[in-house]
Protein backbone atom coordinates (compact mmCIF):
# COMPACT_ATOMS: atom_id res chain seq x y z
CA UNK A 1 0.00 0.00 0.00
CA UNK A 2 2.77 2.42 0.94
CA UNK A 3 4.65 1.83 -2.29
CA UNK A 4 1.41 2.35 -4.21
CA UNK A 5 0.68 5.62 -2.44
CA UNK A 6 4.17 6.87 -3.19
CA UNK A 7 3.69 5.95 -6.81
CA UNK A 8 0.45 7.85 -6.89
CA UNK A 9 2.06 10.89 -5.31
CA UNK A 10 4.91 10.71 -7.77
CA UNK A 11 2.53 10.39 -10.67
CA UNK A 12 0.62 13.41 -9.41
CA UNK A 13 3.87 15.40 -9.29
CA UNK A 14 4.53 14.39 -12.86
CA UNK A 15 1.08 15.53 -13.80
CA UNK A 16 1.52 18.86 -12.07
CA UNK A 17 4.74 19.40 -13.95
CA UNK A 18 3.09 18.44 -17.22
CA UNK A 19 0.18 20.71 -16.50
CA UNK A 20 2.44 23.66 -15.76
CA UNK A 21 4.33 23.04 -18.92
CA UNK A 22 1.05 23.11 -20.89
CA UNK A 23 -0.20 26.24 -19.16
CA UNK A 24 -2.89 24.52 -17.11
CA UNK A 25 -3.53 24.59 -13.36
CA UNK A 26 -3.56 21.33 -11.47
CA UNK A 27 -6.82 20.00 -10.05
CA UNK A 28 -8.89 22.39 -12.17
CA UNK A 29 -12.47 20.95 -12.03
CA UNK A 30 -13.29 22.35 -15.49
CA UNK A 31 -10.83 19.97 -17.03
CA UNK A 32 -12.28 16.73 -18.35
CA UNK A 33 -11.00 13.44 -16.87
CA UNK A 34 -9.84 15.09 -13.66
CA UNK A 35 -9.35 12.96 -10.54
CA UNK A 36 -12.03 13.52 -8.00
CA UNK A 37 -11.39 15.68 -4.95
CA UNK A 38 -12.33 12.79 -2.65
CA UNK A 39 -9.39 10.74 -3.96
CA UNK A 40 -7.11 13.73 -3.57
CA UNK A 41 -8.15 14.13 0.04
CA UNK A 42 -7.55 10.43 0.68
CA UNK A 43 -4.05 10.59 -0.75
CA UNK A 44 -3.20 13.74 1.17
CA UNK A 45 -4.39 12.24 4.45
CA UNK A 46 -2.51 9.00 3.79
CA UNK A 47 0.67 10.99 3.10
CA UNK A 48 0.27 13.00 6.28
CA UNK A 49 -0.29 9.87 8.34
CA UNK A 50 2.28 7.49 6.90
CA UNK A 51 5.00 9.46 5.14
CA UNK A 52 5.21 13.11 6.16
CA UNK A 53 7.30 12.54 9.28
CA UNK A 54 9.63 10.16 7.45
CA UNK A 55 9.95 12.56 4.58
CA UNK A 56 10.88 15.32 6.99
CA UNK A 57 13.31 12.99 8.78
CA UNK A 58 14.93 12.07 5.48
CA UNK A 59 15.29 15.75 4.65
CA UNK A 60 16.64 16.46 8.14
CA UNK A 61 19.14 13.57 7.94
CA UNK A 62 20.21 14.75 4.54
CA UNK A 63 20.64 18.28 5.87
CA UNK A 64 22.62 16.97 8.86
CA UNK A 65 24.81 14.83 6.63
CA UNK A 66 25.42 17.82 4.41
CA UNK A 67 26.18 19.96 7.45
CA UNK A 68 28.48 17.28 8.94
CA UNK A 69 30.24 16.97 5.63
CA UNK A 70 30.69 20.74 5.49
CA UNK A 71 31.79 20.80 9.15
CA UNK A 72 34.20 17.94 8.53
CA UNK A 73 35.65 19.67 5.51
CA UNK A 74 35.85 22.91 7.46
CA UNK A 75 37.55 21.15 10.40
CA UNK A 76 39.97 19.48 8.01
CA UNK A 77 40.74 22.80 6.40
CA UNK A 78 41.12 24.47 9.80
CA UNK A 79 43.35 21.64 11.06
CA UNK A 80 45.45 21.80 7.94
CA UNK A 81 45.67 25.55 8.23
CA UNK A 82 46.58 25.26 11.92
CA UNK A 83 49.29 22.71 11.15
CA UNK A 84 50.61 24.94 8.41
CA UNK A 85 50.61 27.88 10.80
CA UNK A 86 52.41 25.81 13.46
CA UNK A 87 54.97 24.61 10.96
CA UNK A 88 55.44 28.14 9.74
CA UNK A 89 55.79 29.40 13.32
CA UNK A 90 58.29 26.62 14.12
CA UNK A 91 60.20 27.44 10.98
CA UNK A 92 60.13 31.12 11.90
CA UNK A 93 61.28 30.32 15.45
CA UNK A 94 64.07 28.14 14.08
CA UNK A 95 65.11 30.90 11.74
CA UNK A 96 65.01 33.42 14.58
CA UNK A 97 66.90 31.00 16.82
CA UNK A 98 69.46 30.33 14.11
CA UNK A 99 69.76 34.02 13.38
CA UNK A 100 70.07 34.70 17.10
CA UNK A 101 72.77 32.04 17.44
CA UNK A 102 74.56 33.46 14.44
CA UNK A 103 74.32 36.94 15.88
CA UNK A 104 75.56 35.73 19.29
CA UNK A 105 78.39 33.83 17.63
CA UNK A 106 79.44 36.94 15.76
CA UNK A 107 79.26 39.04 18.93
CA UNK A 108 81.18 36.36 20.82
CA UNK A 109 83.91 36.37 18.18
CA UNK A 110 84.11 40.13 18.38
CA UNK A 111 84.45 39.93 22.15
CA UNK A 112 87.21 37.33 21.85
CA UNK A 113 89.01 39.48 19.26
CA UNK A 114 88.79 42.44 21.61
CA UNK A 115 90.28 40.38 24.43
CA UNK A 116 93.01 39.24 22.04
CA UNK A 117 93.89 42.84 21.21
CA UNK A 118 94.34 43.62 24.90
CA UNK A 119 96.35 40.59 26.07
CA UNK A 120 98.43 39.55 23.04
CA UNK A 121 100.89 42.50 23.28
CA UNK A 122 101.55 41.57 26.91
CA UNK A 123 101.92 37.84 26.18
CA UNK A 124 103.92 38.18 22.96
CA UNK A 125 105.60 41.59 23.08
CA UNK A 126 108.04 40.94 20.20
CA UNK A 127 105.86 38.60 18.15
CA UNK A 128 108.70 36.07 17.89
CA UNK A 129 109.36 32.59 19.25
CA UNK A 130 111.56 34.12 21.95
CA UNK A 131 108.40 35.31 23.70
CA UNK A 132 107.61 31.72 24.67
CA UNK A 133 110.78 31.58 26.78
CA UNK A 134 109.23 33.94 29.31
CA UNK A 135 108.51 32.62 32.80
CA UNK A 136 104.80 32.92 32.13
CA UNK A 137 105.13 30.10 29.57
CA UNK A 138 107.95 28.06 31.11
CA UNK A 139 106.32 28.20 34.56
CA UNK A 140 109.72 28.79 36.18
CA UNK A 141 110.03 30.51 39.55
CA UNK A 142 106.33 29.99 40.14
CA UNK A 143 105.32 31.87 43.24
CA UNK A 144 101.58 31.56 42.69
CA UNK A 145 101.32 34.48 40.30
CA UNK A 146 101.37 32.12 37.32
CA UNK A 147 98.34 30.20 38.59
CA UNK A 148 96.42 33.39 39.31
CA UNK A 149 97.20 34.81 35.88
CA UNK A 150 96.17 31.65 34.04
CA UNK A 151 93.00 31.48 36.12
CA UNK A 152 92.22 35.10 35.28
CA UNK A 153 92.85 34.92 31.54
CA UNK A 154 90.97 31.61 31.28
CA UNK A 155 87.96 33.17 32.98
CA UNK A 156 88.04 36.27 30.78
CA UNK A 157 88.20 34.18 27.62
CA UNK A 158 85.29 31.96 28.69
CA UNK A 159 83.14 34.97 29.59
CA UNK A 160 83.98 36.69 26.30
CA UNK A 161 83.09 33.63 24.23
CA UNK A 162 80.15 32.17 26.15
CA UNK A 163 78.88 35.00 28.35
CA UNK A 164 75.98 35.87 26.05
CA UNK A 165 74.91 32.22 25.90
CA UNK A 166 74.98 32.04 29.71
CA UNK A 167 72.75 35.10 29.98
CA UNK A 168 70.21 33.51 27.66
CA UNK A 169 70.37 30.18 29.50
CA UNK A 170 69.76 31.82 32.86
CA UNK A 171 66.93 33.85 31.39
CA UNK A 172 65.30 30.69 30.00
CA UNK A 173 65.83 28.60 33.15
CA UNK A 174 65.07 30.66 36.30
CA UNK A 175 66.33 27.90 38.64
CA UNK A 176 69.86 28.85 37.55
CA UNK A 177 69.54 32.49 38.57
CA UNK A 178 70.44 32.12 42.21
CA UNK A 179 73.72 30.39 41.49
CA UNK A 180 74.46 32.74 38.60
CA UNK A 181 74.15 35.80 40.80
CA UNK A 182 75.33 34.25 44.06
CA UNK A 183 72.22 35.64 45.73
CA UNK A 184 70.29 34.35 48.71
CA UNK A 185 67.09 32.70 47.50
CA UNK A 186 66.72 30.38 50.46
CA UNK A 187 65.64 33.05 52.88
CA UNK A 188 62.33 33.32 54.65
CA UNK A 189 59.12 33.71 52.69
CA UNK A 190 55.64 34.36 54.04
CA UNK A 191 52.41 32.72 52.94
CA UNK A 192 49.18 34.65 52.36
CA UNK A 193 48.33 33.89 56.00
CA UNK A 194 51.57 35.41 57.23
CA UNK A 195 53.10 32.05 58.07
CA UNK A 196 56.79 31.51 57.43
CA UNK A 197 57.56 29.12 54.57
CA UNK A 198 60.68 28.22 52.66
CA UNK A 199 61.06 28.39 48.91
CA UNK A 200 60.50 24.85 47.48
CA UNK A 201 63.74 23.07 46.65
CA UNK A 202 62.69 22.42 43.06
CA UNK A 203 62.54 26.19 42.55
CA UNK A 204 65.98 26.73 44.07
CA UNK A 205 67.88 23.73 42.74
CA UNK A 206 68.00 23.13 38.99
CA UNK A 207 67.54 19.57 37.79
CA UNK A 208 70.43 17.96 35.98
CA UNK A 209 68.48 17.71 32.71
CA UNK A 210 67.84 21.46 32.92
CA UNK A 211 71.56 22.16 33.34
CA UNK A 212 72.51 19.91 30.43
CA UNK A 213 69.90 21.52 28.19
CA UNK A 214 70.69 25.08 29.30
CA UNK A 215 74.40 24.79 28.59
CA UNK A 216 74.27 22.48 25.56
CA UNK A 217 76.05 19.59 27.29
CA UNK A 218 74.24 16.74 25.54
CA UNK A 219 77.49 15.43 24.02
CA UNK A 220 79.65 16.00 27.11
CA UNK A 221 81.23 13.08 28.94
CA UNK A 222 79.49 12.15 32.20
CA UNK A 223 82.46 10.17 33.54
CA UNK A 224 85.96 11.13 34.61
CA UNK A 225 88.71 10.51 32.06
CA UNK A 226 92.27 10.43 33.49
CA UNK A 227 94.38 13.43 32.56
CA UNK A 228 97.09 11.07 31.32
CA UNK A 229 94.82 9.94 28.47
CA UNK A 230 93.98 13.45 27.25
CA UNK A 231 95.28 14.21 23.78
CA UNK A 232 95.82 17.81 22.67
CA UNK A 233 97.14 19.39 19.50
CA UNK A 234 100.84 19.94 18.89
CA UNK A 235 102.05 22.35 21.56
CA UNK A 236 105.47 22.89 20.02
CA UNK A 237 104.27 24.97 17.09
CA UNK A 238 104.43 28.75 17.50
CA UNK A 239 103.01 29.79 14.14
CA UNK A 240 99.73 31.64 13.71
CA UNK A 241 98.51 30.88 17.20
CA UNK A 242 95.04 32.09 18.13
CA UNK A 243 94.34 33.41 21.61
CA UNK A 244 92.62 30.09 22.33
CA UNK A 245 95.75 28.15 21.29
CA UNK A 246 97.91 30.34 23.52
CA UNK A 247 95.69 29.92 26.58
CA UNK A 248 95.00 26.22 26.12
CA UNK A 249 98.26 24.83 24.72
CA UNK A 250 100.88 27.29 25.99
CA UNK A 251 99.44 28.37 29.32
CA UNK A 252 97.58 25.08 29.97
CA UNK A 253 94.37 26.95 30.70
CA UNK A 254 92.13 24.08 29.46
CA UNK A 255 89.54 25.95 27.40
CA UNK A 256 89.37 24.08 24.08
CA UNK A 257 86.79 21.59 25.36
CA UNK A 258 84.90 24.08 27.54
CA UNK A 259 81.52 25.70 27.02
CA UNK A 260 78.86 27.95 28.57
CA UNK A 261 78.86 25.91 31.81
CA UNK A 262 82.45 26.93 32.51
CA UNK A 263 81.68 30.57 31.77
CA UNK A 264 78.70 30.31 34.11
CA UNK A 265 81.01 29.49 37.01
CA UNK A 266 83.41 32.29 36.08
CA UNK A 267 80.58 34.81 35.92
CA UNK A 268 79.71 34.08 39.54
CA UNK A 269 82.99 35.74 40.57
CA UNK A 270 83.27 33.48 43.61
CA UNK A 271 86.46 31.78 44.72
CA UNK A 272 84.53 29.06 46.55
CA UNK A 273 82.26 28.10 43.63
CA UNK A 274 83.26 24.70 42.29
CA UNK A 275 80.21 22.44 42.50
CA UNK A 276 76.79 23.24 41.04
CA UNK A 277 74.37 21.67 43.49
CA UNK A 278 71.43 20.23 41.63
CA UNK A 279 68.16 18.66 42.71
CA UNK A 280 69.05 15.13 41.59
CA UNK A 281 72.43 15.06 43.33
CA UNK A 282 71.19 16.54 46.61
CA UNK A 283 68.35 14.04 46.92
CA UNK A 284 70.65 11.22 45.81
CA UNK A 285 73.23 12.08 48.48
CA UNK A 286 70.52 12.54 51.12
CA UNK A 287 69.08 9.11 50.32
CA UNK A 288 72.55 7.54 50.42
CA UNK A 289 73.25 8.99 53.87
CA UNK A 290 69.90 7.82 55.25
CA UNK A 291 70.47 4.35 53.83
CA UNK A 292 73.98 4.20 55.30
CA UNK A 293 72.70 5.19 58.73
CA UNK A 294 70.04 2.48 58.50
CA UNK A 295 72.65 -0.10 57.49
CA UNK A 296 74.93 0.84 60.39
CA UNK A 297 71.99 0.89 62.84
CA UNK A 298 70.92 -2.57 61.74
CA UNK A 299 74.00 -4.13 63.33
CA UNK A 300 73.68 -2.15 66.56
CA UNK A 301 71.74 -3.38 69.58
CA UNK A 302 70.54 0.14 70.39
CA UNK A 303 69.95 3.22 68.20
CA UNK A 304 73.04 5.33 67.60
CA UNK A 305 72.97 9.12 67.34
CA UNK A 306 74.48 10.24 64.05
CA UNK A 307 76.15 13.58 63.37
CA UNK A 308 76.86 14.58 59.78
CA UNK A 309 79.58 17.23 59.76
CA UNK A 310 80.47 19.31 56.70
CA UNK A 311 84.02 20.69 57.07
CA UNK A 312 85.17 23.53 54.84
CA UNK A 313 81.48 24.07 54.18
CA UNK A 314 81.83 27.55 52.67
CA UNK A 315 78.38 29.14 52.49
CA UNK A 316 76.74 26.15 54.22
CA UNK A 317 74.19 25.47 51.52
CA UNK A 318 75.10 21.79 51.10
CA UNK A 319 74.03 20.99 54.66
CA UNK A 320 70.96 23.20 54.28
CA UNK A 321 69.86 21.38 51.13
CA UNK A 322 70.60 17.95 52.62
CA UNK A 323 68.57 18.72 55.75
CA UNK A 324 65.55 19.71 53.69
CA UNK A 325 65.93 16.78 51.29
CA UNK A 326 66.17 14.31 54.17
CA UNK A 327 63.06 15.81 55.73
CA UNK A 328 61.15 15.43 52.46
CA UNK A 329 62.35 11.83 52.05
CA UNK A 330 61.46 10.95 55.63
CA UNK A 331 58.03 12.61 55.34
CA UNK A 332 57.32 10.77 52.10
CA UNK A 333 58.39 7.41 53.57
CA UNK A 334 56.42 8.02 56.77
CA UNK A 335 53.29 8.81 54.74
CA UNK A 336 53.71 5.61 52.76
CA UNK A 337 54.19 3.61 55.97
CA UNK A 338 51.13 5.20 57.59
CA UNK A 339 49.02 4.40 54.54
CA UNK A 340 50.24 0.81 54.60
CA UNK A 341 49.42 0.53 58.30
CA UNK A 342 45.89 1.87 57.74
CA UNK A 343 45.30 -0.71 55.03
CA UNK A 344 46.50 -3.44 57.37
CA UNK A 345 44.10 -2.30 60.06
CA UNK A 346 41.21 -2.48 57.60
CA UNK A 347 42.25 -5.97 56.59
CA UNK A 348 42.17 -7.13 60.22
CA UNK A 349 45.91 -7.55 60.86
CA UNK A 350 46.98 -7.81 64.51
CA UNK A 351 47.53 -4.54 66.37
CA UNK A 352 50.75 -5.92 67.88
CA UNK A 353 52.44 -6.28 64.46
CA UNK A 354 51.24 -2.80 63.52
CA UNK A 355 52.86 -1.25 66.60
CA UNK A 356 56.06 -3.17 65.96
CA UNK A 357 56.13 -1.90 62.39
CA UNK A 358 55.59 1.69 63.55
CA UNK A 359 58.36 1.34 66.13
CA UNK A 360 60.74 -0.12 63.57
CA UNK A 361 60.05 2.65 61.11
CA UNK A 362 60.41 5.35 63.75
CA UNK A 363 63.91 4.00 64.41
CA UNK A 364 64.77 3.79 60.69
CA UNK A 365 63.80 7.39 60.00
CA UNK A 366 65.54 9.02 62.95
CA UNK A 367 66.99 12.23 61.61
CA UNK A 368 70.73 12.77 61.99
CA UNK A 369 72.15 16.06 63.24
CA UNK A 370 73.63 18.07 60.36
CA UNK A 371 76.26 20.73 61.04
CA UNK A 372 78.17 23.04 58.67
CA UNK A 373 81.60 24.40 59.68
CA UNK A 374 84.14 26.65 57.95
CA UNK A 375 87.01 28.84 59.09
CA UNK A 376 86.09 31.65 56.68
CA UNK A 377 89.44 31.65 54.87
CA UNK A 378 87.80 31.40 51.43
CA UNK A 379 85.46 34.31 52.19
CA UNK A 380 82.32 32.51 51.10
CA UNK A 381 79.14 34.63 51.33
CA UNK A 382 77.25 34.23 54.57
CA UNK A 383 73.47 34.16 54.26
CA UNK A 384 71.21 36.14 56.54
CA UNK A 385 68.65 33.31 56.69
CA UNK A 386 68.31 31.68 60.08
CA UNK A 387 67.98 28.34 58.27
CA UNK A 388 71.62 28.45 57.14
CA UNK A 389 74.16 28.44 59.93
CA UNK A 390 77.90 27.94 59.53
CA UNK A 391 79.94 27.42 62.67
CA UNK A 392 83.35 29.08 62.42
CA UNK A 393 85.71 26.14 62.93
CA UNK A 394 88.63 24.73 61.00
CA UNK A 395 88.40 21.15 59.79
CA UNK A 396 90.55 19.88 62.68
CA UNK A 397 88.65 21.91 65.27
CA UNK A 398 85.32 20.68 63.93
CA UNK A 399 86.31 17.01 64.06
CA UNK A 400 87.67 17.37 67.59
CA UNK A 401 84.55 19.17 68.80
CA UNK A 402 82.06 16.71 67.33
CA UNK A 403 84.07 13.51 67.74
CA UNK A 404 82.07 10.64 69.28
CA UNK A 405 82.82 9.99 72.95
CA UNK A 406 85.45 7.44 73.85
CA UNK A 407 84.28 3.99 74.98
CA UNK A 408 84.72 5.06 78.60
CA UNK A 409 82.37 8.01 78.10
CA UNK A 410 79.70 6.19 76.11
CA UNK A 411 78.05 4.73 79.20
CA UNK A 412 77.14 8.22 80.29
CA UNK A 413 76.20 9.90 77.01
CA UNK A 414 75.08 6.96 74.91
CA UNK A 415 76.49 5.72 71.63
CA UNK A 416 77.09 8.06 68.67
CA UNK A 417 78.82 8.14 65.32
CA UNK A 418 80.34 10.81 63.07
CA UNK A 419 80.10 11.07 59.28
CA UNK A 420 82.17 13.82 57.65
CA UNK A 421 81.51 15.53 54.33
CA UNK A 422 84.16 17.57 52.53
CA UNK A 423 83.51 19.24 49.20
CA UNK A 424 86.50 20.48 47.17
CA UNK A 425 89.22 20.26 49.80
CA UNK A 426 91.90 22.94 49.17
CA UNK A 427 94.74 21.78 46.90
CA UNK A 428 97.92 20.20 48.23
CA UNK A 429 96.59 19.85 51.78
CA UNK A 430 95.22 16.78 53.50
CA UNK A 431 92.52 16.89 56.15
CA UNK A 432 91.69 13.20 56.00
CA UNK A 433 94.54 12.15 58.30
CA UNK A 434 92.71 13.99 61.11
CA UNK A 435 89.49 12.18 60.18
CA UNK A 436 91.24 8.85 60.65
CA UNK A 437 92.99 9.60 63.94
CA UNK A 438 92.08 7.24 66.77
CA UNK A 439 89.38 8.51 69.10
CA UNK A 440 91.66 8.11 72.11
CA UNK A 441 94.36 10.27 70.49
CA UNK A 442 92.29 13.42 71.01
CA UNK A 443 93.14 13.38 74.70
CA UNK A 444 96.14 11.03 74.52
CA UNK A 445 98.21 11.71 71.39
CA UNK A 446 100.07 8.75 69.95
CA UNK A 447 97.63 6.08 71.09
CA UNK A 448 96.23 3.69 68.54
CA UNK A 449 92.67 2.53 67.95
CA UNK A 450 89.68 3.05 65.72
CA UNK A 451 89.49 6.26 63.70
CA UNK A 452 87.38 9.14 64.94
CA UNK A 453 85.18 9.22 61.85
CA UNK A 454 83.01 6.24 60.93
CA UNK A 455 82.84 7.38 57.31
CA UNK A 456 84.03 10.39 55.39
CA UNK A 457 82.80 11.40 51.93
CA UNK A 458 84.93 13.51 49.61
CA UNK A 459 83.38 15.52 46.79
CA UNK A 460 85.51 17.00 44.01
CA UNK A 461 88.43 16.12 41.79
CA UNK A 462 90.20 12.93 42.79
CA UNK A 463 93.51 11.10 42.22
CA UNK A 464 95.02 13.54 39.70
CA UNK A 465 93.13 16.77 40.40
CA UNK A 466 93.39 19.79 42.67
CA UNK A 467 91.36 18.60 45.69
CA UNK A 468 93.48 17.59 48.65
CA UNK A 469 96.77 15.75 48.15
CA UNK A 470 96.75 13.17 45.40
CA UNK A 471 98.69 10.66 47.50
CA UNK A 472 97.98 11.52 51.14
CA UNK A 473 94.28 12.05 50.48
CA UNK A 474 93.53 9.74 47.57
CA UNK A 475 96.38 7.22 47.66
CA UNK A 476 97.55 7.83 44.09
CA UNK A 477 101.01 6.18 43.94
CA UNK A 478 102.10 8.50 41.09
CA UNK A 479 101.95 11.40 43.55
CA UNK A 480 104.02 9.69 46.26
CA UNK A 481 107.08 11.59 47.38
CA UNK A 482 109.57 9.72 49.52
CA UNK A 483 111.30 11.63 52.31
CA UNK A 484 114.68 10.07 51.39
CA UNK A 485 114.12 10.45 47.66
CA UNK A 486 113.82 6.70 47.11
CA UNK A 487 110.53 6.28 45.27
CA UNK A 488 111.18 2.78 43.99
CA UNK A 489 108.85 1.25 46.55
CA UNK A 490 105.52 2.95 47.23
CA UNK A 491 103.83 2.12 50.54
CA UNK A 492 100.16 1.34 50.81
CA UNK A 493 97.74 4.23 50.65
CA UNK A 494 97.46 6.10 53.97
CA UNK A 495 93.72 5.43 54.26
CA UNK A 496 94.33 1.69 53.81
CA UNK A 497 97.03 1.73 56.46
CA UNK A 498 94.58 3.42 58.85
CA UNK A 499 91.93 0.74 58.28
CA UNK A 500 89.57 2.50 55.87
CA UNK A 501 88.05 1.19 52.67
CA UNK A 502 87.51 3.33 49.56
CA UNK A 503 84.08 3.07 47.89
CA UNK A 504 83.36 4.78 44.56
CA UNK A 505 79.83 6.21 44.61
CA UNK A 506 79.41 6.10 40.85
CA UNK A 507 75.64 6.68 40.83
CA UNK A 508 76.15 9.98 42.63
CA UNK A 509 79.16 10.96 40.53
CA UNK A 510 77.04 10.72 37.39
CA UNK A 511 74.78 13.42 38.85
CA UNK A 512 77.54 15.95 39.50
CA UNK A 513 78.20 19.19 37.62
CA UNK A 514 81.40 21.07 38.45
CA UNK A 515 83.46 24.06 37.44
CA UNK A 516 86.10 22.20 35.43
CA UNK A 517 83.88 19.70 33.65
CA UNK A 518 84.41 19.71 29.91
CA UNK A 519 83.33 17.87 26.82
CA UNK A 520 85.91 15.12 27.26
CA UNK A 521 85.70 14.54 31.03
CA UNK A 522 83.45 15.05 34.05
CA UNK A 523 85.94 16.05 36.71
CA UNK A 524 84.12 15.91 40.05
CA UNK A 525 83.33 12.65 41.83
CA UNK A 526 81.87 11.45 45.12
CA UNK A 527 83.99 8.92 47.01
CA UNK A 528 83.33 7.30 50.38
CA UNK A 529 85.95 6.09 52.84
CA UNK A 530 84.51 3.70 55.44
CA UNK A 531 86.15 2.61 58.64
CA UNK A 532 86.68 -1.11 59.06
CA UNK A 533 85.58 -3.08 62.09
Amino acid sequence: LAQRLVSIEVQEDYQLISSKLKGHTAHDRSMPGQISSAWDNFVDKAWDIFFESRHQKLNTDQDQQTKQQIDSETQTQLKSQRQNNQQQQQHTRRELHDNEKTEYAELANQRVQLLDQYVRPALLPTGSEQDFNQNIFTNEQNDGQYDYFVKWIRGEYLIAKYGLAVQQAVKKHPALRDDAAGLNSVGDTKSIYGEEVEVPLDLILPKIDTIIDAFGMEDWSRTKVPVSSWVDADTNSHDNLSIEDIIHNKLHGQISYSGPLNAYFEMRRREDSYELWNYNYIFGLAQYLLDRINDMDSIESVPVKTTILDVGAGDGRLIYFLRRAMHEIRTSNSSSTAKSINLRRKSGKSNRSTKAKMKANSQIFTMPTLIATDDGSWKAPMYSSKHIEVEKLSAVEAVVKYAPPSPEQRLEGGSSRLIVLCSWMPPQVDWTADFRKPQSSIHAPGESGLGIVDEYILIGECDDGTCGHNYLTWGNPDAYESEDGNESSVPVAPYVEDGYQRIELEDLSLLQISRFDCKRSSESKTVSFRRGA
